[in-house]
């Protein structure tokens, strides 16, 4: 894999960072993160109960931007 652009940390900025660079530039990028999973302090996942749990504590998103709330849909259900 030839890498065009290494990002380093995979939180929001920096996946978006790398999301906008291999679509909208088409150049192959490497992500790299202390942690092993994306999302920096707003991932969440499912415990061993099947309950969604937000590792890091509770988190809430604002935007009045259309544009952003299509953009990061795309990206979640």
């Amino acid at each position: 894999m030839n890498v065009e652009y290494l990002v380093i940390g995979a939180g929001l900025a920096g996946a978006t960072v790398a999301e906008r660079i291999a679509a909208s530039l088409g150049k192959k990028v490497l992500i790299l993160d202390k942690r092993n999973h994306m999302g920096g302090n707003s991932y969440d996942h499912y415990d061993e109960h099947g309950i969604l749990i937000q590792k890091y504590g509770p988190h809430i998103f604002h935007t009045n931007s259309e544009d952003v709330w299509n953009y990061l849909n795309r990206f979640t259900q």
